[in-house]
């Protein structure tokens, strides 16, 4: 037995956790209080303006609490009673040496406790249960990418056009290089270039300039196992092969996810795509269910995307075909806002749906997951070295026959897989850059891993 590091704590100067929750906790919640004001002013009801006044009352008590860095207070049983999966966070703080602040403990814990408090005061309102707090900041960030929505959406529909028309079935190779290009753009999100893809054809693929645009958008991805992970699909028959994405943001890179998707459905490398949503608002922007429809919607609205309507509108008739015909279908889980990391996908996890969730990946060929959060809770969000294998850091996940491919954007403190040497490179490259903390190049977003484990790890 591996003996397991410490978390990430809050009150280390030297994280990205301390800054964290004294300058963009403050921040992220307060803007919350605009949106719920807001709701209040387009609406005519009197009983939810009083409920609502009373939810930006308990918005100030959150900021306040984490301004003075109170006490982390349990869950009451009538909270839980509302809400059952929040005795989740109850076990996890009852499992602390000392109690918790909002300024001092695991930062994973009582980051993930802050988003489940402020849902549990808006849904604490009857006229609220359904109000997504942040709706408008996921809507507004995805039309300021107008200038890329359009870009992939014509790299999209040529693409497509020309995967689907050709007459001689597409060398695997080629196909192997277009499955870089989409995973990178999955991976960067709105910060991607869309570097190949926005020249290429078929032929364009395995050109000399196809190969310096993959290298050059290559080179901040410390851990790259994505030739393990393709190999892996490959071995699969076809008729079997399932992707699944655990998601993270909605947005563009939600809107990226579903370019992946359909590139794998169209070539014919899969035959299903199951995307693995949030039950409730999460972390600002993280996809729920219902962020599908509204974003078919935003796609459709000739107002706010008035160009290149061809190419937009096929990508959404391309996508609800294949959600119509049930190739593409959307899931959620409360299991994915409990307190739990990712290592209680077992079995044994009955009471927030970790044993569905690991009896459903049984049979899924990939699973793509998603983010800097979801990277957090596969290795615990611990102090690994970070020469750590992968594989260690999933801990019980390693040896759950579940072939995970984690698509990661560093903005967090966490990271492992990386080869010797790489880390104290990184370190002198950040303190060049008059950097005081060497160490935080990892919380920046500049750099990325694509880590894979095949669901059975051998030290």
């Amino acid at each position: 037995m591996i003996e397991l590091p410490g978390v990430y704590n809050l009150g280390d100067p030297t994280s990205f956790a301390f800054s964290t929750a004294r300058e963009r906790w403050p921040t992220i919640i307060g803007n919350c209080k605009v949106d719920v004001s807001t709701h209040i002013n387009e609406s005519n009801d009197p009983e939810l303006a009083h409920q609502g006044k009373i939810i930006l009352q308990d918005i100030q008590n959150i900021i306040d609490d984490i301004k003075n860095g109170a006490l982390i207070r349990k869950f009451t049983e009538e909270e839980v009673k509302l809400i059952p999966s929040l005795q989740s966070y109850n076990d996890k703080l009852d499992e602390l040496n000392e109690p918790a602040t909002y300024l001092q403990g695991p930062w994973l814990l009582i980051e993930c406790y802050l988003y489940r408090i402020l849902d549990l005061n808006i849904k604490s309102q009857s006229k609220w249960i359904d109000f997504d707090v942040f709706e408008a900041s996921k809507r507004s960030a995805f039309v300021l990418s107008k200038s890329g929505i359009y870009e992939l959406a014509i790299r999209y529909h040529y693409l497509s056009k020309e995967i689907k028309n050709t007459n001689d079935p597409i060398s695997i190779e080629k196909l192997s290089f277009l499955f870089e290009e989409f995973i990178d753009v999955s991976l960067w999100g709105n910060a991607t270039d869309l570097s190949l893809l926005a020249n290429a054809t078929l032929e364009d693929i395995q050109s000399r300039q196809g190969q310096e645009a993959r290298a050059e958008s290559s080179k901040n991805i410390i851990d790259n196992d994505l030739p393990e992970a393709w190999k892996r699909l490959l071995s699969v028959p076809f008729e079997q092969r399932r992707i699944d994405f655990v998601l993270d943001n909605a947005g563009f890179e939600f809107y990226s996810d579903l370019s992946l998707s359909l590139f794998l459905l169209d070539s014919k490398l899969v035959k299903n795509v199951t995307f693995h949503c949030k039950t409730r608002p999460w972390m600002v922007s993280d996809t729920m269910i219902k962020d599908y429809k509204i974003f078919i919607k935003d796609m459709l609205d000739e107002t706010s995307l008035p160009d290149h309507r061809e190419e937009i509108n096929y990508f959404v008739k391309s996508i609800e075909h294949y959600h119509e015909n049930k190739q593409f279908q959307l899931v959620d889980s409360e299991f994915w806002t409990s307190a739990l990391d990712h290592w209680d996908i077992t079995p044994q996890e009955t009471n927030y749906g970790g044993n569905k969730l690991y009896n459903y990946f049984q049979d899924s060929t990939l699973v793509i997951v998603k983010g800097d959060l979801n990277y957090r809770k596969l290795t615990g969000d611990m102090k690994w070295p970070r020469t750590t294998p992968f594989g260690i850091a999933l801990n019980k996940l390693a040896n759950s026959n579940i072939h995970i491919l984690a698509l990661r954007t560093c903005k967090s403190d966490v990271c492992v897989g990386l080869a010797p040497g790489v880390e104290e490179k990184l370190n002198d490259h950040w303190k060049s850059l008059g950097n005081k903390i060497p160490e935080l190049w990892c919380s920046s977003g500049q750099w990325a891993v694509i880590s894979y484990n095949p669901g059975k790890f051998s030290p």
